[in-house]
């Protein structure tokens, strides 16, 4: 994708805002950039991608995903993973584990490069949706990390508005990491905390208690999961078929990040803290 298609995404993008937010100065909005997680292998995925995205205008490419086997920087902690997940990640658990990883060096690769866009191959993203808008937006209130899609959710509060969608703050980890935007500052942070791979990545980016990602959904979601058969889940679905291992280590993980969590909640709802979680109304 050329640097003219990078320009006239942030023209669209500008003018996109000016029109649904009239009476406020449309801000240039931070470079932003698309990566399609992908095996090189899936063509029929890659040509369903790239259908959808033919007009869309942020430049964009394809990561080709992490194979068991390919060179990394993360260590595949097997007993970190018994003791924390209470089994051993399936091969292609540690791989799109890695791939999201890999996704997030795309800040190394690009100095000028403030945000990122993240989606797996198989979702559908609306092309028209003004993504470069929402990152400044979302720069502006120091948000780092929103989910763009989630399969579920407990409880949430809805935070801000964007327009006629809601910011949700979450409570709990809506797990699934289809998609996602992440600011530079996001990245590093989560990156310098994580070396192991001892739970999913969808698991890790739901840590928000003790990573630099908070815990933001968009919703109605800007993208759909395309029906059909996922590969990561049926080999999960035989993995989980193994008990899980009960150990001392495993429980006293748990009894912590329980109370983790919820003092980290109890603390960002109260009138004490500098970036207060405030529920607002329609």
């Amino acid at each position: 994708m050329g640097a003219g298609f990078a320009v006239q995404g942030r023209v669209n993008d500008v003018i996109r805002g000016a029109v649904e937010h009239p009476g406020q100065t449309a801000m240039p909005p931070p470079a932003l950039a698309l990566r399609v997680i992908s095996l090189d292998d899936s063509a029929e995925r890659r040509a369903l991608v790239r259908a959808n995205l033919e007009t869309c205008a942020l430049p964009w490419a394809f990561l080709d995903g992490s194979r068991p086997g390919d060179a990394s920087d993360l260590t595949d902690d097997a007993a970190g993973q018994r003791a924390r997940f209470g089994r051993e990640l399936t091969p292609g658990e540690v791989g799109c584990f890695r791939s999201h990883m890999r996704a997030l060096d795309a800040f190394d690769a690009d100095p000028e490069l403030a945000w990122l866009l993240v989606m797996e191959d198989d979702v559908w993203l609306d092309p028209a949706f003004p993504y470069g808008e929402l990152a400044g937006w979302l720069e502006a209130r120091g948000i780092g990390f929103l989910r763009l899609f989630a399969r579920e959710w407990r409880r949430a509060w809805p935070r801000y508005r964007f327009g006629e969608r809601q910011i949700l703050y979450l409570a709990t980890d809506p797990f699934g990491a289809q998609g996602y935007l992440i600011s530079r500052a996001a990245a590093e942070g989560f990156r310098s905390r994580v070396r192991r791979v001892v739970r999913p990545i969808d698991d890790e980016f739901g840590r928000f208690w003790e990573n630099s990602l908070d815990n933001h959904l968009l919703f109605p979601f800007p993208m759909v999961e395309r029906h059909g058969a996922s590969t990561l889940n049926e080999a999960r679905s035989g993995a989980a078929l193994e008990p899980a291992t009960p150990g001392l280590r495993r429980k006293l993980a748990r009894a912590r990040d329980f109370l983790a969590k919820r003092a980290y909640l109890a603390w960002r709802l109260s009138p004490l803290a500098r970036d207060r979680i405030r529920p607002v109304k329609r």
